[in-house]
């Protein structure tokens, strides 16, 4: 629970801090203030930390499928996975869940059920790298054909930090784009959030219908954070 609270913390830095200068020798990109993405997500039990080589962590580790949706103008987010969860928490992540971040709180979905994963919680804004965090170029890796830019987040402290980003390095920073990696220590090991197929466009209206397991009554706390301790109606 001390790596699952401390995880949390670091995400609070994330998505809560007050703006401060970024210490950058490159300019960091902007992400895409609408898009839908799938993604690979890595779990690999090595204490070594990215950058990996075309962005996949040495054998032995599992993955899962998953999608995102974004929309900034709507302060919304929501992360699907198909099938594990993200390695966060004490009592396993054999199971798909949903992350769905909506009027400024958190829901996860997870086993036919719905709690409150934080409140307030909103996804971080387009230019986050530049305004809300003070991110440090680390440099380059190989990437596929291309050499992708890796970027830090140091004020997210050991063990749930560092968070680690990554871009297409043969794209200007001037260009929008969503990062190629998201990158963090788990519970059992280092996460690794692969993006592909992404699509600069506003998800449908439909995507932001809270689901029936999160509706129709009180939702319970998760009792992860001191936020979300007292559910929702």
């Amino acid at each position: 629970w001390i790596v699952m609270r401390g995880l949390l913390a670091g995400l609070a830095v994330l998505f809560t801090a007050a703006c401060l200068p970024g210490t950058l020798s490159q300019v960091a990109p902007i992400i895409p203030a609408q898009f839908i993405a799938n993604f690979t997500e890595y779990t690999a039990p090595t204490t070594q930390a990215p950058p990996y080589i075309n962005g996949v962590p040495g054998a032995p580790f599992y993955a899962t499928r998953g999608a995102t949706y974004y929309d900034w103008s709507m302060k919304a987010m929501i992360e699907e996975r198909y099938d594990y969860c993200v390695n966060i928490f004490p009592d396993g992540n054999m199971y798909p869940c949903t992350f769905f971040n909506i009027n400024n709180i958190s829901y996860l979905i997870r086993q036919n059920t719905c709690c409150v994963f934080g409140d307030p919680w909103f996804p971080p804004p387009p230019d986050f790298l530049r305004t809300r965090i003070a991110a440090t170029y680390l440099g380059t890796a190989p990437w596929n054909a291309d050499q992708a830019t890796w970027w830090e987040l140091p004020e997210v402290k050991p063990p749930t930090g560092p968070f680690l980003y990554a871009f297409n390095g043969s794209l200007p920073p001037s260009l929008e784009q969503l990062y190629l990696a998201f990158s963090f220590p788990g519970i059992s090991g280092w996460v690794q959030q692969n993006f592909f197929n992404v699509r600069a466009v506003a998800p449908p209206a439909s995507v932001w219908q809270l689901p029936a397991v999160c509706n129709g009554g009180r939702v319970p706390s998760c009792n992860f954070t001191a936020d979300d301790d007292a559910g929702r109606v």
